[in-house]
């Protein structure tokens, strides 16, 4: 098995006995034919000349320097498995809009791919599901093009979409930190032009503080323009909802100050399926008087679990400092 070569070989590599102790920089690399692993040295010795066997031990695939690649999960099984589910849905990438919406011939779709997965990742049936998978990419292939394209397509828009929101939500945090410098210095001035003007008038204090004040109000700050016109166009792109924006300004205030956004927002990443979850030891706690005297209920304890894996997400610490 892959997984007991893994574990005995875990930081050594079986070729060349390189030991990642002695040697951190050593890379291990696998090659999706047998996925292996092998150091990037003995890679580059044994197979820089052309095609290769495979040097583990009763392995008889013939391995190539180009097919080599870096490995990114700790087990290669799931390495492997990740693989294969890359390779299979290059080929069946329908979505839903395919089926005109039907949920259940979808559904048959994606069980019928899952299928597929399976075999090939626990080596049952290779040769005939590979040739099932040549075949459908061969009656497809226009198809096939049509959604790879239509994918890069929402992949862009959605890296695009989230490179404008980092940069828009970066300026106007910092907009935000300037207004704020900006108001401390003025409440210092309106302290020292108070005292200033006391002591060089008769005026009524009442008047000459009201005076102050209102040269104050007055100086309205390039950065708060800034701000204002950053929330205009905020509120009128496409890849902002307004009326998110618009609650969430008003909810600000209302909300106690906590770092690192993340328990303060106003409309959660997820949406609650009360009926979709099963844990057993939550239902049965159900049922239970002494929880249902207490007023417990099951969503408090998915909402509670969602919510910790959903915080934070989107919150760059470094940024927020």
């Amino acid at each position: 098995m892959l997984m007991d070569e893994y574990e005995e070989n875990k930081d050594m590599c079986p070729i060349c006995k390189t030991d990642r102790y002695l040697s951190p920089d050593v890379k291990f690399l696998v090659n999706p034919e047998c996925y292996h692993r092998i150091c990037e040295s003995c890679v580059d010795r044994i197979f820089s000349l052309g095609p290769a066997q495979c040097p583990y031990k009763g392995c008889d695939k013939i391995l190539r320097k180009n097919k080599f690649k870096t490995q990114i999960f700790d087990d290669v099984e799931v390495e492997k498995e990740v693989d294969i589910r890359k390779r299979v849905f290059n080929v069946f990438n329908k979505t839903i809009d395919d089926f005109n919406g039907d949920l259940v011939e979808y559904n048959k779709y994606l069980e019928e791919v899952e299928d597929i997965i399976y075999k090939l990742d626990h080596g049952i049936d290779v040769a005939k599901t590979e040739e099932k998978l040549r075949t459908y990419e061969e009656l497809n292939k226009q198809l096939i093009m049509n959604n790879l394209e239509r994918s890069r397509t929402e992949i862009e828009s959605f890296e695009q979409r989230q490179k404008f929101e980092k940069e828009m939500k970066l300026k106007k945090r910092l907009l935000e930190r300037q207004i704020e410098e900006e108001e401390r210095m003025n409440k210092e001035w309106t302290k020292k032009e108070i005292v200033n003007r006391l002591s060089t008038t008769t005026q009524d204090i009442n008047e000459t503080i009201e005076g102050v004040k209102n040269t104050v109000k007055l100086k309205k700050s390039s950065a708060r323009r800034k701000l204002e016109e950053l929330n205009r166009v905020l509120k009128n792109n496409p890849y902002f909802n307004s009326n998110v924006n618009v609650q969430n300004s008003r909810l600000k205030d209302a909300v106690p100050f906590t770092p690192f956004n993340g328990d303060r927002e106003a409309h959660p990443r997820f949406t609650l399926k009360g009926s979709v979850y099963n844990d057993p030891f939550i239902k049965d706690l159900e049922h239970r008087k002494e929880f249902i005297a207490s007023g417990f209920n099951t969503n408090y304890a998915y909402e509670r679990v969602l919510t910790e894996a959903f915080m934070g997400l989107g919150c760059v610490i470094s940024e927020e400092l």
